[in-house]
């Protein structure tokens, strides 16, 4: 297909950062281009509005024709009771254009004409009449392009999206998946060829997909070709559909090149139906994750169902004007009455579930919040993929429902799905009723984190009416807001930018609804907290959400919840992807019992003498800049401004009397690198004017770009072996080429520029002011002395080969050798009175400030070190991705994912867990969407287990060990043996295992900090003084400041058959 034509219109890439980490560039700006109009401004449109202008399109839309009422407020966010009466589209049309003043934002209040889709890229109807609908989809299909046309609605828990992107729509890439790469180390010259990568590389290629080739030496025939398909793969090789017979040979010629193999991404066609043509026969076949409209595997043929069920509730209100009215049980019933009259004349093979359909009927009318969120968030980015041709849209219907959150409607008396009419939250009482509405009223909730994530869950909150009674939602972040934040995070605006999140989003959240209660913190939540985050606060919660976006964090919160057996509703996202995890007491595993997949760590000898790609040089520029800039800095701010720094190192390695510590070669170790870090600083490194910074940065560009290339191929030469006679320069390692400093090569100023200003700033030059003009340096550089550099005989190189056995090269260092170090180093320290005009300012690397030189020293880095080796180089933005670790992030999936999540918050209040709980898996760049019953917690039972006692001289003989368990018949995570018999004496705990499980007790130990401590152990005579002592006293010692009144004792016990007895978390309260 041929590539869009876009306007060059500005993409503000600060604030889209995470957008074009998660969609790229040229997607965004293919947004960016767009015009889209939405009708029906009630809280689904809004939602569609929100992410819509999040996105960054053109101009927007708003059209609505009928009045704000009470009813709207259960889900339309930027309503307020005041709005009443109001045109919709015009009582939100200021606050929605807060969210982004780039994009031109106006409402129409006249019924929709097709003179108001002039210049229109995407039509959104919503909570329009099927007759409207099929006008409009006809409509937009006979232009030329044709008008993208999307219907969407949420019906109670029930919700349909229709998409129609025309008769003949291309999708460019259908996943939006970086192409898989890897390097060519041979192709054989046969039919089919077969490709070979380095062993260092495994192939990430699958069958039947396509890849291009370039660079290949001798068999050039293969490069800029057609795609060519995979027919097999296998670990280190893959075959290819083309024969090679006749094609040059394979030759390496270039240790530093080697030939690419590419992921070819092969262009889809779709041909979209109008939508008359796909109501009687909807083709679920054609859904693009092949799971023919199944989204939730306890609900097969659920999609079909649900599209009779819409089909007939749009029949009932062509027929009657309107959508039955609520919890109506007879006009419920005359939509499954519709329902099969439509069945029987459509020809369609199902069987009608009236339970499903007159639920639908009955709720028809509300539009939840939590709905709004799911279904806002993927038209939001199906917009994004009708504009950009990027990733595969819904194709065409998608139906999703939450039907085991109802309540069974004809088994409960109506008054408890009576509305009043005079409250936001009717349309929630309707669906859910009275007792869950009260439940919500009176929730105690811990939300942590208040970033993108937290923004929507809180608005999901206020919607619902969370905490709007007795109840008390605490949130706790100890972020302050970015200006890349605003992009998806959409409580915050620009004046909001440098203050907490927890406090601004506080803020927002109470103009949507003032009487939600809200307890805000700034406490990051973490063992170092938990006089803050007590037990009583974990005690007194009813359920804890979490909103992070780092796993050490979730684990932490994971465990608290699973000590104290609190709900935990987990969810994540990563660009279009998403998932919720429920961790429910006693039902489910926990979220730390989920082993996240491993990440493929770089070598440190590949970063730093054998990189192969950009990342290796990302990598190592990061860390340079963190370790002169950062650590090296704070250790000499810290060596100046602490009179007692040499004493407490030395104190690490030396008693008083002048002896050595224990520890005290493993100590001087880690003193000698920070030492080094302070002679480099303090000495070697130190500056005092600006002309002495543009010295010490082109110093530095020999010494990384030239000298270390060429001691590197002096000890490592072209032709050198390896240990087993293979060439040592073969892929994936590339020789590099040193590089001659060149004033007017724009890259080496880049390096140039910006390691002198840092350097600068670090030291704190006197009359420093930021330079950034070439010019300036040029005459400077002209007269800086570099030494000529020679290599020198015997240096070692990590080249990651182990010796026999798996032994490192470089043997260890004598232990005194080591430790002279330390005396030698410290007596060439200066004084830090002798520097008493020194000021040292260390600089937290921060990607997202363009002014500050950071990325600009970490781009020129990388990029010239990737020419050193012949690595394809990068431009700015994409280096601050990769080197920032951003991770992709999109208003989109973050809407979607807190919907399913307060879905199953209402499960969990209505019914408790009981069975109707539901994890997710989505991807909204293939409209993906699996949900699975979570798994249940693995029991922990006794057990006989095999052994080898002396596998090496011996590995034929096992022997069998018991294991037993306390209880008997086992335990999971969630179990507890708590002893709450008063303060015991540590032999009155060993007397309580026998006398209560019959258990002995050889040992006790208590976690305190990172080491376990021995309260009593039968093999280690010098803890039997403990036994007369109280367990809380033999606590204290080891921690005098603890106030606690319980600990966690880890206690082995044997049966009295000896056998090893396992028991699960043990909790010992002495008060």
């Amino acid at each position: 297909a041929e590539p869009m034509q876009l306007d060059e219109q500005a993409v503000d890439k600060d604030l889209h950062s995470r957008t074009i980490a998660a969609l790229g560039e040229e997607m965004v700006r293919a947004i960016a281009s767009s015009n889209v109009l939405v009708s029906g401004l009630n809280g689904l449109g809004c939602e569609v509005a929100k992410n819509v202008l999040l996105g960054g399109v053109r101009s927007l839309t708003l059209h609505d024709t009928k009045p704000a009422t009470l009813w709207d407020l259960s889900s339309q966010y930027y309503i307020a009771e005041a709005d009443v009466g109001t045109n919709r589209a015009k009582a939100c049309l200021s606050k929605l254009q807060e969210l982004n003043t780039a994009v031109q934002v106006k409402c129409i209040t006249d019924p929709l004409d097709t003179a108001h889709l002039k210049d229109c890229s995407i039509l959104i109807m919503i909570d329009a009449t099927l007759e409207d609908c099929l006008k409009y989809n006809a409509f937009c299909r006979a232009q030329s392009p044709p008008i993208k046309f999307i219907r969407v609605d949420v019906r109670g828990v029930f919700g349909q999206v229709f998409t129609d992107f025309g008769p003949a729509f291309v999708v460019n890439d259908t996943t939006g998946e970086n192409p898989h790469s890897g390097i060519v180390a041979h192709i054989t010259n046969s039919n089919p060829a077969v490709v070979t990568v380095p062993n260092d590389d495994q192939v990430e290629f699958g069958d039947g997909e396509y890849v291009t080739f370039k660079g290949v030496p001798g068999m050039t025939e293969m490069n800029n070709r057609e795609p060519i398909k995979i027919l097999e793969t296998h670990m280190y090789n893959f075959k290819i559909d083309i024969d090679t017979t006749n094609f040059g040979k394979y030759e390496q010629k270039n240790l530093s090149s080697y030939g690419t193999v590419i992921e070819a991404k092969i262009p889809k066609e779709l041909e979209f139906k109008s939508l008359a043509d796909n109501l009687s026969n909807p083709d679920f076949s054609r859904d693009p994750t092949g799971n023919y409209g199944v989204t939730d595997f306890d609900k097969f043929g659920r999609s079909e169902l649900l599209h009779l069920a819409f089909l007939a509730l749009d029949e009932y209100r062509q027929q009657k004007g309107d959508l039955p009215p609520v919890q109506d049980a007879e006009a419920a019933a005359e939509v499954v009455k519709l329902a099969n009259e439509l069945k029987a004349k459509h020809g369609m093979e199902l069987e009608v579930d009236e339970t499903i359909v007159k639920a639908l009927a009955r709720t028809s009318r509300a539009v939840l919040s939590p709905m709004c969120s799911i279904f806002g968030g993927i038209v939001g980015q199906e917009v994004a993929k009708a504009v950009s041709n990027k990733h595969h849209p819904v194709y065409q219907f998608l139906y999703l429902d939450a039907s085991e959150a109802l309540p069974d409607y004809e088994a409960t008396p109506a008054s408890e799905y009576q509305t009043s009419g005079q409250s936001r939250y009717d349309a929630n009482v309707a669906v859910f009723g009275k007792t869950v509405q009260d439940k919500l009223f009176g929730l105690k909730s811990f939300m942590v984190g208040c970033g993108a994530l937290g923004c929507e869950l809180f608005k999901n909150f206020a919607m619902l009416g969370a905490a709007c009674g007795n109840g008390m939602i605490t949130v706790t972040d100890d972020d302050v807001i970015e200006k890349s934040n605003l992009s998806r995070q959409f409580l915050f605006r620009n004046y909001n930018v440098g203050q907490p999140k927890s406090v601004a989003a506080t803020n927002a959240i109470q103009q949507m609804n003032n009487a939600i209660k809200v307890d805000r913190r700034q406490d990051r939540v973490s063992p170092a907290t938990e006089n803050v985050y007590n037990d009583a606060f974990w005690e007194g919660l009813d359920v804890v959400v979490n909103a992070l976006d780092n796993v050490k964090a979730r684990h932490y919160v994971d465990s608290r919840c699973v000590f104290f057996s609190k709900p935990l509703l987990e969810s994540g996202t990563m660009g279009t992807k998403c998932n919720v995890q429920c961790v429910i007491p006693h039902k489910t595993i926990s979220y730390g019992a989920r082993k996240d997949p491993e990440t493929k760590e770089a070598p440190e000898c590949a970063l730093h003498n054998f990189p192969h790609t950009i990342n290796h040089c990302l990598s190592l520029a990061r860390s340079e800049f963190v370790g002169i800039f950062d650590s090296k800095a704070s250790e000499a701010a810290n060596y100046l401004t602490n009179p007692n720094y040499v004493a407490e190192m030395s104190a690490k390695i030396w008693k008083e009397d002048g002896s050595e510590q224990p520890d005290a070669a493993g100590k001087a170790k880690e003193a000698n690198e920070i030492l080094d870090g302070l002679l480099d600083t303090l000495v070697d490194g130190k500056v005092k004017t600006f002309e002495e910074c543009v010295v010490w940065a082109r110093l530095r560009f020999e010494e990384y770009f030239s000298n270390k290339i060429k001691q590197l191929t002096f000890s490592c030469p072209r032709h050198m072996v390896n240990a087993s006679g293979a060439p040592f320069w073969s892929p994936p390692k590339r020789f590099p080429e040193p590089i001659a400093f060149n004033k007017d090569e724009p890259e080496h100023m880049a390096f140039i520029i910006a390691a002198a200003n840092l350097k600068a700033q670090l030291y704190n030059v006197p009359g420093y002011k930021e330079e950034r003009s070439p010019s300036f340096f040029k005459p400077l550089l002209d007269s800086v002395l570099v030494p000529e550099f020679q290599p020198q005989s015997g240096v070692k190189i990590d080249t990651g080969e182990k010796k026999e056995g798996g032994a490192p090269e470089a043997p260890a260092e004598p232990e005194a050798s080591v430790i002279e170090q330390v005396k030698q180093k410290l007596s060439k320290l200066p004084q830090p009175s002798a520097m008493a005009g020194t000021k040292i300012t260390a600089m937290e690397f921060e990607k997202d400030d363009d002014t500050n030189f950071h990325m600009d020293y970490i781009s020129s880095f990388a990029n010239l070190r990737a020419r050193n080796y012949s690595i394809e180089e990068v431009d700015k933005l994409q280096a601050r991705l990769i080197a920032g670790r951003i991770i992709p992030a999109l208003a989109t999936t973050t809407s979607m994912v807190t919907g399913f999540v307060c879905i199953e918050l209402i499960k969990y209040l209505h019914k408790g867990g009981e069975g109707v709980h539901r994890d997710l898996q989505a991807n909204l760049a293939i409209s993906m969407f699996i949900s699975i019953d979570p798994e249940g917690p693995p029991k922990n039972k006794p057990r006989t287990i095999k052994k080898k006692p002396d596998p090496v001289n011996h590995p034929e003989y096992e022997e069998e060990e018991t294991i037993a368990t306390i209880p008997t018949d086992g335990f999971t995570l969630w179990d507890k043996i708590v002893i709450a018999e008063g303060d015991l004496t540590v032999q009155e705990l060993v007397d309580w295992w026998k006398k209560t499980h019959n258990a002995t007790c050889s040992a006790i130990s208590v976690q305190i900090g990172d080491a376990a401590m021995a309260f009593y152990n039968m093999y280690m005579p010098a803890t039997k003084k403990n036994l007369p002592l109280k367990m809380s006293e033999v606590y204290k010692r080891y921690d005098p400041e603890f106030t606690g009144t319980y600990f966690c004792p880890a206690c082995s016990l044997q049966n009295e058959d000896m056998d090893d007895v396992e028991t699960p978390t043990v909790i010992f309260k002495f008060a």
